[in-house]
């Protein structure tokens, strides 16, 4: 995940104040570039945050692939940003969820990902801190809320063949990785069916690039994104 701009996710307070000119200095522990982002003062809680985001990352190769060294510490600090927010009202999750949802997604995240990781996060948190076992649960709530959304706009009786086919279309063998692409196109459908305008775009910017795969994978890509648009 790499947000990039997360400073701006806490309540704008004290601008002009002494606050503000703590946050030109304040250095975040886990991704310098994070700025003010939120993370949790549980040390516990900082470790299984990490720890999801490292397991979300081998889960997902694309990551790697795509951002590199600086996605994976956004991806650290964004893990321990969401594992703050069961500490609030669920009104105050919902709209957190949403608005980092859409970012991600206008940067070449489709929310499918942010969906996978919640879950990811709050079974590490619920090992790590089983006393707040009841308060992660409302990470896998977030996630749920985001599958609905998903499967409401492109359904998985029409979305999973289409990801699925993308493999032989592209050549390749149907290995978790390539279907994994094939899911992802057809989820950034979905979020581009959601209201996110750059959603397909910034992941075509990827996997329609030429210098980087081959015609057949680069036209197997154009046609799962046509075929999840007309399904």
């Amino acid at each position: 995940m790499n947000t990039e701009k997360t400073g701006s996710r806490g309540a704008d307070k004290g601008r002009g104040s002494k606050r503000e000119a703590a946050e030109t200095t304040w250095s975040h522990p886990l991704n310098p570039e994070a700025g003010m982002t939120p993370m949790p003062s549980d040390p516990r809680e900082v470790e299984a945050a990490m720890r999801a985001g490292r397991i979300s990352l081998r889960l997902t190769p694309y990551y790697g692939f795509r951002y590199g060294e600086r996605g994976a510490r956004f991806t650290q600090s964004d893990s321990a940003f969401l594992a703050t927010l069961p500490d609030h009202a669920e009104a105050t999750i919902k709209r957190q969820i949403e608005w980092l949802a859409g970012v991600l997604a206008n940067r070449g995240m489709p929310s499918l990902l942010l969906e996978q990781h919640l879950r990811v996060l709050g079974r590490e948190l619920s090992r790590a801190v089983p006393e707040k076992r009841a308060f992660y649960r409302a990470l896998f709530v977030a996630s749920d809320g985001l599958r609905a959304r998903r499967t409401g706009l492109l359904p998985e009786s029409a979305g999973r063949p289409i990801g699925e086919a993308f493999p032989e279309a592209a050549g390749l063998p149907s290995t978790r990785l390539a279907r994994g692409t094939g899911h992802l196109l057809v989820a950034a459908v979905a979020d581009e069916r959601a209201g996110m305008p750059n959603a397909v775009p910034s992941l075509e910017a990827f996997f329609l690039d030429r210098s980087v795969f081959p015609e057949r994978f680069v036209a197997a890509a154009r046609q799962t994104i046509e075929r999840a648009r007309r399904a």
